[in-house]
């Protein structure tokens, strides 16, 4: 910790005399949400939203029991899985780069969906290896997630050019939170629907351990859901334009929606109340062994 805060210390007074920001007025909170409002209700955003919100939820979709396997039986340490990580990161910085220098005029549907499909299949192939013992070695288990990083980096960046497409002049920072709000608010989402489906299945800590075949069959039926789950995500691709000519012409002609608007906004706050709870919940004893929440019931 010493050592990271030195190295951090620099960038206090860097930050202080280089950035040089102006004077602008600040803006009325009541007029700010009206504007957000009038925003939601175009059909550019609430359908991008509903495709960030929708795909994510289903492309984030995991499983439960990922670090009992990795520990149990892949056998990986610790300290090789935070430098795999680095040079993983690496890669992703890399990766985003160069997409972004040569990438700018793909077609993003179809360079999402080949990215998902590059992520799925080496993981499926190390990880049903791994559940029936045909490969249990931590650097196969820990080497394919780094490579995984070079589609992940590709359709992260990709899934980010149509935000800068949607900013109009002065909102911006709007589009850009609203966006990605919903984007980050899918995560936790999917890793609640993750735990409840899960916890129907015997993969708990203690039956990873066990490594029997009832175990290893219980994981391999995780595994297909999951990666059902993953490639379901790809239905919700005809709600992200192709190209950034077909997000000028949906701004254009798109129109707006006041029901939609409000509908987006009422699934927004519905996931964000539940992952919030289901999260919380699992925290406690007294609640955790809910079956909302993944346990096997109380």
């Amino acid at each position: 910790m010493i050592i990271l805060t030195v190295v951090c210390l620099p960038v206090m007074p860097l930050t202080w005399f280089f950035i040089k920001e102006e004077k602008h007025e600040g803006m009325v909170f009541s007029k700010y949400i009206s504007e957000l409002w009038d925003l939601v209700q175009t059909r550019p955003m609430y359908q991008v939203i509903a495709y960030k919100f929708f795909s994510g939820i289903f492309e984030n979709f995991t499983i439960t029991s990922s670090s009992a396997m990795q520990a149990y039986w892949a056998g990986v340490t610790p300290l090789n899985d935070k430098i795999l990580s680095i040079i993983g990161n690496g890669i992703f910085a890399i990766t985003l780069y160069c997409t972004g220098k040569y990438g700018l005029h793909w077609n993003w549907r179809w360079m999402h969906a080949t990215m998902i499909v590059a992520v799925i299949v080496p993981d499926a192939i190390v990880t049903f290896l791994t559940t029936w013992g045909v490969i249990r070695n931590q650097w196969f288990w820990l080497g394919v997630p780094v490579v995984e990083n070079l589609p992940s980096g590709m359709a992260f960046i990709i899934g980010t050019y149509v935000v800068v497409e949607l900013a109009g002049e002065s909102n911006e920072g709007a589009v850009y939170g609203l966006v990605g709000s919903v984007s980050n608010l899918a995560i936790p989402f999917a890793s609640t629907i993750t735990k409840n489906v899960d916890g129907a299945f015997d993969v708990a800590n203690k039956d990873i351990a066990s490594d029997t075949n009832h175990v290893r069959w219980e994981v391999t039926y995780i595994l297909i859901i999951r990666y059902a789950m993953n490639l379901v995500g790809l239905l919700f691709l005809p709600l992200l334009p192709k190209q950034k000519a077909e997000t000028n012409e949906l701004k254009r002609n798109g129109g707006s929606s006041r029901i939609l608007g409000f509908v987006t906004l009422a699934y927004f706050a519905f996931a964000l109340v539940w992952s919030t709870m289901v999260n919380i919940m699992s925290i406690y004893p007294s609640t955790s062994c809910l079956r909302i929440v993944g346990g096997t019931g109380c």
